[in-house]
């Protein structure tokens, strides 16, 4: 009995090990240029000229700007030869946005279609996701078309994480086999049955969400108001240019984990929301509109 018990507990510590080590930061910093450039003007990003960013990720192809005019929501797909990896990018909300704004705030929920389990989730997200959901569908499926072994990986940051979390879902829904996923500063989306529907029927596999030191927007709309994060936390307590602290892995398996970012009184940075990985995106923002 003894044996049969120290057999599952090597599995279940195992399991946990395996799970947590699948995040990759240098991924994820990979990923987060991909994000930074979503905030660049259309013609920025078809020619691939956003500072840094850019300079960092070279080469991409196939580069398909999404947007919506009415509500501001937009992103692009590319292709990444050296790895043979389809990207779809979210930007988040833009500064001088009203109508993203709007959107951020709009904390009511509303039914979602693709989830047997009736969950809920922030409308206002949901209707951004709408304003670009055939785009982005198109888009996959031509790169798709074109690189048909390719990996996909799905990203955004802030509003941008949101936009994501639908994508990951809708896409999933329609047949496609989403390999990483992974958002940066995300505000949480859907209830807890959209968190059990997501994590354990729909896409079981490592989906990270990573966070920054003070960053208040992980904390929106409210666990208070009946929202729940649905990937993994990535916890940075700091993470400068002379300042790498080592990433926290987080417990969000059955609830978010109060010892990372949850764990701080009051989360107020605007800074911290906009620095992630080493870089400050809003350093070249304004540089490539």
């Amino acid at each position: 009995m003894k044996k049969i018990l120290l057999i599952s507990l090597i599995i279940v510590l195992s399991y946990q090990t395996v799970e947590y080590n699948t995040y990759d930061e240098s991924f994820a910093k990979h990923l987060f240029y991909l994000t930074s450039a979503s905030y660049c003007s259309e013609q920025h990003i078809k020619s691939w000229n956003c500072g840094k960013p850019c300079k960092e990720l070279k080469p991409i192809t196939d580069i398909t700007f999404f947007i919506n005019a009415t509500n501001e929501n937009a992103g692009y797909g590319a292709y990444h030869p050296e790895t043979d990896e389809i990207y779809l990018v979210f930007r988040g909300t833009l500064p001088w946005s009203l109508t993203n704004w709007i959107e951020d705030i709009d904390f009511i929920k509303t039914d979602y279609p693709y989830c047997p389990n009736n969950c809920e989730v922030h409308r206002g997200f949901y209707y951004s996701f709408l304003g670009i959901q055939d785009q982005v569908l198109n888009c996959l499926k031509s790169l798709s078309k074109k690189y048909p072994l390719a990996k996909i990986t799905i990203t955004g940051h802030s509003l941008g994480g949101a936009l994501a979390n639908h994508a990951l879902v809708y896409l999933t829904t329609r047949g496609f086999t989403i390999s990483k996923f992974y958002t940066f500063g995300s505000p949480r989306v859907g209830d807890k049955n959209f968190f059990t529907y997501v994590n354990q029927q729909l896409f079981p596999g490592p989906k990270f969400r990573i966070t920054h030191n003070h960053d208040p927007v992980p904390h929106l709309p409210a666990l208070i108001q009946g929202f729940h994060h649905v990937n993994q936390e990535a916890y940075y307590k700091d993470y400068l240019l002379v300042i790498h602290k080592k990433v926290q892995m987080c417990n969000d398996n059955l609830k978010e984990d109060d010892s990372c970012s949850n764990s701080n009184i009051a989360d107020l940075s605007v800074s911290d929301h906009t620095n992630y990985m080493g870089y400050d995106m809003a350093v070249e923002l304004l540089t490539c509109q």
